[in-house]
Parts: C-alpha cells; sequence; structure tokens
C-alpha cells in the first residue's frame, strides 16, 4: 500500500521564507510555483525541514487514526516501546506508563531495546570476525543519508536490520505473525520503516502521537494506578536501554568484542557524519574501526519528536534507567536480522558549466563579483542555487536580489513614464525616491540638484515642498488626502497623499496645475458674467412683461364698465 511521505508540505501554508531549504542538510526540497514541497526520494526524514518551517506548513503524517483501528482489528497488539521513553515521560513510573498504554487497547508492551540488543549481539560478532570499516545500521535516517547521498559508502554499511525492526521479528515469533506492532518514539524516520518492512512492523506513531492518544481517553499517565502485571513483555530490556544517547551502541558492543586494537567512533548530526565521511582517508576504511551514526545530535533522546529535546535532564533519565539493567545479550535472533543495505540510485546530475553561466546570468549574475552567495535563497552559493534551478528545483523569483534589482527597474520605469511628479517620503519626511517630474514641477534649484543626486534620496522635504505639513498630517493620521489644490507664491499645485506603510511611510502624486488653474479661474469668471448678464435680461424682460400685463387689464376693466 503506497502511504503520502511522513514528511509533507501543506503547500497553501507555504510563505517563500526558504528556511526549510537553508536547514535541509541534503537539499530534498523543490519550490514549484513559489511553494516548497519535499522530494521523497531524496528525503532522509531527519525533521530538520518541520522544525524550522515557522508557519507549520512542513507536516508529520499523522498515524494515529490508523493505529487505534489496528488495536480494535487485531485480537492482540503490542506497542513497541522506544528507549528513550526514560527521557520523554520523566514524571510517570514505568509501570505506570505500561498501564495506561494497556488502556489504549493494547494487549502489552515491550522495549524496542530488547532488539537493540539482538544488533548489539550480530554487530559485535562481526567485528570480531571481519576487518575494515563497519557503520551501523541502528538509524534509518543516517542509513538514508548513506544509501541515498554518499553511496560509495553503502558497501560498509553492517548488514544488519535496525533495532525496531529486530524487535519487531522478536515479537512475531514470539506471539504469531497475525500480532499487530505500533512503535511509539521520537523518530520520524520509523514511519517510513513501517511502510517499507509493512510485513514486520505495521505503524510507527510518535511519543507526540501517543500523548494525544492519552488526551483523547483522558488517560493521565502519571496518575495510573498499576499492579505487578504492569511490566514489559516478554521481560525487561538490559543494556540495550542506552541506545538513544551518544556512544549507546557502542558500549553495548565493546564487551563483545576480542580485539583490542579496534576503533570505536561516533558521529551526531546528519552535518557531522557527512563531512567526516567525505574527508575521510580511503587508507582508513581498511582499518578495523566501528562508527556509530545517528543522524540526530546528541542522539535519539534530542530526537525531532521528542518533547524534552536535549535537555540534561532528559539524558540523565535515560542513563539512570540503563544503570539498573545487566550487560549480558541473548543473540537468539542474530541469524533472523541480517539485511544487505544497497545503494539507492538517484538520478545523477548532468550540470554544465555553460549551463551554470546561463542561468546565473538569467538571474542578473553575469560576472564573478556578482554572485553574493548571501544564502537567502536556501542555498549556500549562488552557483548551487543555478544548479538548483537546472535540476528544476528552484525558481528565479527565490533570488532576493534579483527580484529586488527587478522591483527596482520596474518602479524606475514606471516613475519615468508617469506623467506626474512622485515623491515617496519617510516619518522622518526623508525623500526615499522621486522621480524628475517632481523635480521639474518645484523649480531649476531642484532639478539641479536631481541631476547630481537622481531621486533626492536621504533629502529633507521640508527643504523643498513648502507645503510639507500635509505629508506629517497623513503620516499621523493615517488618512490621505486626494485632489487636493494648494497656491504658493509662484504656482498652484494639485496633489494626492497617500499611505504607503502606516504611520512609516507616504507617497504623493503632484502635478503643476499653475496654467490650469489659470484656465479654470478664467473660465469661471467667464461663467460668472454670463450669469450676470442672463440674470440682468430676465429681470428687464420680467419689466416689460408686468408693465404690459398692467396696460390689458386697465383697457379690459374700461370696455367691462362701459357694457355695465
Amino acid at each position: 500500500m503506497h502511504y503520502l511521505n511522513p514528511i509533507y508540505s501543506e503547500e497553501t501554508h507555504c510563505r517563500d521564507c526558504y528556511k526549510c531549504i537553508r536547514e535541509c542538510p541534503v537539499k530534498a526540497i523543490r519550490v514549484v510555483n513559489g511553494e516548497a514541497e519535499v522530494i521523497p526520494e531524496s528525503c532522509i526524514l531527519c525533521g530538520h525541514c518541520v522544525d524550522a518551517c515557522p508557519v507549520g506548513a512542513k507536516k508529520v503524517r499523522d498515524d494515529l487514526r490508523r493505529s487505534i483501528h489496528l488495536t480494535k482489528r487485531k485480537k492482540k497488539s503490542i506497542l513497541s516501546l522506544a528507549p528513550s521513553f526514560a527521557g520523554e515521560f520523566t514524571n510517570t513510573t514505568t509501570g505506570q506508563l505500561i498501564h495506561a498504554i494497556k488502556r489504549l487497547g493494547f494487549y502489552g508492551v515491550s522495549e524496542t531495546a530488547l532488539g537493540a540488543q539482538e544488533v548489539s549481539y550480530a554487530v559485535g560478532d562481526m567485528i570480531n570476525k571481519e576487518s575494515g570499516l563497519i557503520l551501523s545500521s541502528a538509524c534509518p535516517a543516517a542509513v538514508d543519508l548513506i544509501t541515498k547521498h554518499l553511496t560509495k559508502f553503502s558497501q560498509y554499511i553492517s548488514p544488519v536490520l535496525s533495532p525496531l525492526l529486530a524487535h519487531s521479528i522478536m515479537l512475531r515469533h514470539l506471539y504469531g505473525q497475525e500480532l499487530g506492532i505500533v512503535f511509539a518514539g521520537p523518530c520520524i524516520a520509523k514511519k517510513q520503516e513501517a511502510d517499507k518492512f509493512s510485513d514486520l512492523l505495521d505503524i510507527a506513531i510518535t511519543f507526540e502521537d501517543l500523548k494525544k492518544w492519552f488526551d483523547a481517553n483522558g488517560i493521565r499517565s502519571s496518575e495510573q494506578e498499576c499492579d505487578e502485571t504492569d511490566v514489559f513483555i516478554p521481560r525487561s530490556a538490559q543494556n540495550g536501554s542506552v541506545y538513544p544517547v551518544e556512544g549507546g551502541m557502542i558500549s553495548t558492543i565493546r564487551n563483545r568484542v576480542r580485539d583490542s586494537d579496534a576503533v570505536y567512533l561516533t558521529l551526531s548530526g546528519v552535518s557531522n557524519i557527512r563531512t567526516a565521511l567525505e574527508t575521510l582517508d580511503d587508507k582508513l576504511t581498511g582499518r578495523k574501526m566501528f562508527v556509530e551514526l545517528l543522524a540526530c545530535e546528541n542522539g535519539c533522546v534530542a530526537g525531532p519528536k521528542a518533547t524534552n529535546r536535549a535537555t540534561i535532564d532528559s539524558r540523565l533519565s535515560v542513563l539512570d534507567y540503563a544503570s539498573t539493567k545487566s550487560e549480558s545479550c541473548t543473540g537468539d535472533f542474530r541469524e533472523k536480522i541480517g539485511y544487505t543495505f544497497g545503494a539507492k540510485q538517484i538520478a545523477a546530475s548532468n550540470v554544465t558549466h555553460e549551463q551554470i553561466c546561463d542561468t546565473l546570468a538569467s538571474v542578473g549574475k553575469s560576472n564573478p563579483e556578482d554572485e553574493l552567495n548571501c544564502g537567502s535563497c536556501g542555498y549556500g552559493t549562488c552557483r548551487e542555487f543555478a544548479i538548483a534551478m537546472i535540476e528544476k528545483k528552484a525558481e528565479q523569483c527565490m533570488c532576493v536580489s534579483f527580484m529586488r534589482s527587478l522591483a527596482q527597474k520596474k518602479a524606475n520605469a514606471l516613475l519615468k513614464t508617469i506623467p506626474y511628479g512622485v515623491v515617496i517620503v519617510d516619518r522622518e519626511l526623508r525623500i526615499i525616491e522621486c522621480n524628475d517630474n517632481f523635480a521639474k514641477a518645484l523649480g531649476d534649484d531642484v532639478c539641479d540638484v536631481f541631476k547630481i543626486c537622481p531621486g533626492l534620496r536621504n533629502a529633507d522635504l521640508k527643504k523643498v515642498l513648502p507645503f510639507h505639513g500635509l505629508f506629517s498630517q497623513v503620516l499621523t493620521t493615517g488618512n490621505d488626502i486626494t485632489q487636493h489644490f494648494v497656491k504658493t507664491q509662484e504656482k498652484t499645485f494639485a496633489l494626492t497623499i497617500f499611505t504607503v506603510e502606516l504611520h512609516q511611510v507616504a507617497g504623493a502624486l503632484i502635478r503643476d496645475a499653475t496654467k490650469t488653474e489659470l484656465r479654470r479661474e478664467q473660465i469661471i469668471e467667464k461663467a460668472q458674467e454670463v450669469i450676470r448678464n442672463t440674470s440682468a435680461t430676465a429681470q428687464e424682460i420680467a419689466f416689460l412683461m408686468g408693465k404690459n400685463a398692467a396696460q390689458s387689464e386697465k383697457i379690459l376693466n374700461s370696455l367691462t364698465e362701459s357694457f355695465s
């Protein structure tokens, strides 16, 4: 069955910050139409992008509903609990936590650390029998880093399944193949293990999901009343419980290795692993050396979905819990957990120097000095960005310097062609930008200054414009002034002042309306003269009509008297 990638993007929430690209150690993110999306075939599920996204657009797949359904569908289900639980549920006893989990519908709870012990047993035997470099296979994110991005080191990965999968094999052997198995821990990459090895592991959830499950059922793990039945099954883990901290795996292996010349190293953090392996001298790969790889700095206890990440308290809690365990390993399943990790072929980049140069030129970087390498696009250098563009993983609009230059060119073109004077000022009435029409409207002196200092940047508007108080009014009140006429001693200006950024920046359109205003006044004067003449004529007509009416009335009255 095909599942959504464990890490995905809610594209409508993406806000063009490219922070996820900056934080992704393998650049497994592409931008399409301005929105960042995860590239599953390149992603190693380290969770850096989830942590980095400021708006929560990067999501972790929610498998909680599937888990709830599994416990109802399966006759018997067991929760495989990551050994870092001791650092996550610090206010809850082991018995209380087990009791709370069983109330969710699980038959029992088992420690993933049991599988870790089997892995340590197998790797210890391997170091005894073989020589040369061995890289641990316990961390699925680290394994993906090697097999996808550092493929030449794939041959050195120990041919052993992860502790979780080894634990799943153990549980199915003991409780039947139809058993339902759910893992709970701080790791996102375990979700992909569940997808890939669905015959061994049904579902992987995070500690965060487990706590949501408790809340949905009104369960407080720290308030549970447990009894003697609330223990790990089939038994409590031993020294595998120290796996979550740096060097934990090594400490479980060393006692099984007879060769005192073997060298042990721990590398935690994707960038640290990558740097160390890429700079490893080929001669050293023949030396008997075991390298514990942990994608999360400080180990699993600082996993991407751990609540108390990398705190001293959480690490001490894990170490204190592990210190109560013995040092023995059973090795009962070492023959059943073998697995070969082959390199995963990702299409190689065949980008040429000419393509890079052409792409850089398309974002205004024709010369090496144009390459700012500012990192705002998410890539370390402009050339890396150009390669990403060629590979259809990035877009022109991601380059801030290019977009700023483009916006400036558009603004300059608009300012030059607009028939009005345009000026933009800050709250201190310092000119941010203006066009030559603005300078022409204010006279020859201002034009001369404009030629020396294009745009009059940082010039004091109060020294240039006599009615600067109107700008202060708009900046203070936020109310625009439209179609306003202002008269000075020599000219009349028509202006509209508007808010660009409330209380911070204001802009204005200014037009010399002296001639237009003069014509307007002349028209008004002529109109008033016509009105006066019309009024006088009307009055004269009314007088004559009144006089004529009086005479007619007098004649009619005389005729009436005669007939009477």
